[in-house]
């Protein structure tokens, strides 16, 4: 899967009513975390774990996303690019 298309989908979910507003809560704090100047773990003081928490971060809050998006997606369709209901016209 191209990383563009990666993009697209956590866009699409993002936007998607029907995903649980916790877990697009989660991504926008998680992206929120990384550009903030305060860091829980410094990367001047611990280089490598400071990376990593910041990356451990990111990686659980789209994880859960996506498994969010997989629970909404059961229940109606979801033309997953656009984030556009099928069903509707355009």
């Amino acid at each position: 899967m191209s990383t563009l298309f990666k993009m697209q989908r956590v866009l699409a979910l993002l936007r998607d009513p029907r995903v649980a507003k916790l877990p697009r809560f989660a991504v926008l704090a998680a992206g929120a975390y990384l550009l903030w100047p305060v860091d829980l773990l410094p990367e001047l003081a611990l280089p490598i774990v400071g990376w990593l928490d910041d990356a451990t971060l990111i990686w659980m809050a789209l994880r859960w996303l996506s498994k969010a998006g997989v629970e909404a997606e059961k229940t109606g369709q979801l033309d997953i690019p656009t984030a556009r209901r099928v069903d509707q016209k355009p």
